[in-house]
């Protein structure tokens, strides 16, 4: 655990130090933090953890467990302005996948860059067990290609816009893990919510949080050049931006980094 942990660090500070000034997860969650005073704490939130991976382990078969591989079932809304597909707003299939690519290749550290690593973190440096694919199944049951496509109610979004932005498309979050793609005000190039448990005494808009668990892209800063001629902002055409916000997604610490695999199946 100890050494997933150093892994997931790695994963969450290396690739996107340079993009620290433009997330705003960390002002999104003052903010979050100001309108609900009662949230859950980051300990109380790890307990929780622990307890869903107790549980969610004990019904996976042994030869699997074995593995350590698991699989996080992605689903990536486009909200766009109307345009065609792969034009403007609402990007193409393929400029959504080189994504779901990069971030298999980051989190597995397979990625080409991986020989930049810092000379203090080779010693710790490894493989993350996690496999992200576009899912298969959507909440009722029918076949789909894990791409939901909506024409958006504004032009533009920002970090006080989660709520709207988030209800025009949303798959519940113990099942997959939710992108949202979207034009982004002032040059934030993403964003994300950190989980809540929704099982806590007292957090009586822990349902509201659930509904919106997940990470919010630039659909300039979504992909990689290096998979296609997309619209990408020169400086972040490589994919790091959805890696170091999927990074914040689950970096709570020596239990966090395993909440997506806590909802996760295994291969």
């Amino acid at each position: 655990m100890l050494r997933l942990s150093l892994c997931f660090f790695l994963i969450s500070t290396t690739f996107l130090t340079f993009a620290q000034d433009r997330c705003g997860t960390v002002e999104y969650e003052k903010l979050r933090q100001l309108r609900r005073p009662t949230k859950e704490t980051k300990d109380q939130f790890e307990s929780w953890v622990k307890d869903k991976m107790t549980q969610r382990l004990k019904t996976f078969q042994t030869n699997r467990i074995a593995s350590g591989n698991y699989v996080v079932p992605v689903v990536v809304h486009v909200i766009h302005n109307g345009e065609a597909v792969g034009s403007g707003t609402n990007i193409s299939d393929a400029q959504i996948i080189s994504q779901i690519t990069v971030l298999n290749d980051d989190f597995q550290r397979m990625n080409a860059d991986a020989t930049n690593t810092l000379a203090e973190f080779q010693p710790v440096a490894g493989q993350f067990p996690i496999t992200f694919v576009m899912a298969k199944q959507d909440p009722n049951g029918f076949a789909t290609n894990g791409i939901v496509r909506v024409k958006g109610t504004q032009t533009i979004w920002d970090l006080s816009d989660n709520y709207s932005l988030k209800s025009l498309s949303y798959w519940p979050a113990e099942n997959y893990l939710n992108l949202w793609i979207t034009d982004l005000r002032g040059g934030l190039l993403g964003y994300t919510q950190l989980p809540v448990s929704s099982t806590l005494q007292g957090l009586e808009d822990a349902s509201n949080d659930r509904l919106t668990d997940g990470v919010a892209v630039d659909y300039q800063a979504y992909g990689t050049s290096q998979a296609g001629s997309f619209n990408l902002l020169k400086e972040y055409n490589l994919g790091r931006t959805a890696t170091h916000e999927v990074g914040h997604f689950s970096d709570f610490g020596t239990s966090g980094e395993m909440y997506i695999v806590a909802q996760a199946q295994t291969m």
